[in-house]
């Protein structure tokens, strides 16, 4: 296959990394691509860096706007493209040098095909490895959107656009929910309705940069957490719709996403919270399920148990161990 590929990047201050993710996806053994460099309002010189970029490389497209956040940066990169494919990276993570090449050969093999997504590990500032894969067979492998949901359900599926290569007629007939976060797993599942299966290339393709005061990694965020709650309901009513036979999966989803919730929002946060009332209700009535559901570990089961009779006493249990552990609590 040799069709345009277009690569969309967010940016926004990401001066310290944008050089190792662009230089990365310029250096990909599939060249035909079309590098779209959205600049989200950036308050450093991520924006010179980026027209640096594209005075050596003809493939780059910068775009400024104002700042919107990641989903409207992406949003506009979608617009943008003219590609026949699809492709996302984060500006502060980066690309194996043949991700876009293997997964540009699912389409070339796999007639069926409209999404199709490698593997990615999680990294240290350093790149030090953080965690591996999740598999690194080396195959690909077809799942049906049945399948592919109950790993998402299961947390081991990768919901994230990062790792995904998309038919672009297919992408455009979405955008991104701008204002919120969590928003690729909100999307992923929107589009489930509108595919049969997902073509998965077990090997590494993805760094993941584990760094301090990004959307969602190590830092608190109400928004993300009320979103990530929203969205487990989301995927619960679409199971009982299209996908009956998850029905227990897709509680323990979300008994599991109460449980981060409950275990991550402050106790200053959780006095005259509507979400967090919701929340703490919902796990009273449903003891039940969190006693009986076969997929809940037995520290997970405990935790919720408890949560459910005492949630100010669990918390602050809670608190003190990660204290013990030299973790910073939030009060």
């Amino acid at each position: 296959m040799n069709d345009l590929v277009s690569v969309i990047v967010p940016v926004y201050n990401s001066s310290s990394y944008i050089k190792r993710c662009v230089d990365a996806i310029r250096s990909q053994t599939y060249s035909n691509l079309e590098i779209i460099l959205v600049d989200d309002g950036s308050k450093d010189n991520s924006l010179e860096m980026m027209e640096e970029y594209a005075k050596e490389d003809s493939r780059i497209v910068v775009i400024h706007k104002e700042n919107g956040g990641s989903s409207s940066a992406r949003n506009v990169g979608i617009a943008r493209a003219t590609g026949k494919y699809i492709c996302f990276c984060d500006s502060d993570d980066y690309y194996e040098k043949d991700i876009v090449e293997k997964l540009a050969y699912v389409f070339d093999t796999k007639e069926d095909a409209i999404i199709s997504q490698c593997m990615s590990v999680c990294r240290n500032e350093d790149e030090s490895l953080f965690s591996g894969p999740y598999k690194d067979s080396g195959e690909i492998v077809r799942e049906s959107s049945e399948e592919y949901l109950r790993e998402l359900l299961m947390h081991v599926g990768d919901s994230s656009f990062c790792t995904k290569m998309i038919k672009a007629d297919f992408m455009k007939q979405f955008s991104f929910n701008e204002g919120r976060l969590n928003e690729d797993f909100e999307l992923l599942v929107y589009m489930l309705k509108c595919f049969e299966c997902i073509y998965t290339y077990e090997v590494i393709g993805y760094n993941i940069i584990l760094r301090f005061g990004s959307n969602t990694r190590n830092v608190y965020k109400n928004l993300f957490y009320d979103c990530m709650i929203e969205n487990s309901d989301m995927v619960y009513e679409l199971v009982e719709e299209k996908y009956p036979n998850l029905k227990t999966e897709a509680r323990k989803f979300q008994l599991y996403q109460r449980l981060d919730y409950t275990l991550h929002t402050p106790l200053s946060k959780m006095k005259d919270n509507k979400m967090a009332d919701k929340v703490l209700k919902e796990l009273k009535v449903w003891r039940k399920d969190i006693k009986t559901n076969p997929y809940l570990a037995k520290k997970d089961r405990r935790n919720l148990i408890i949560l459910s009779y005492a949630p100010k006493l669990s918390k602050r249990i809670h608190n003190v161990i990660m204290r013990c552990k030299g973790i910073k609590v939030e009060k």
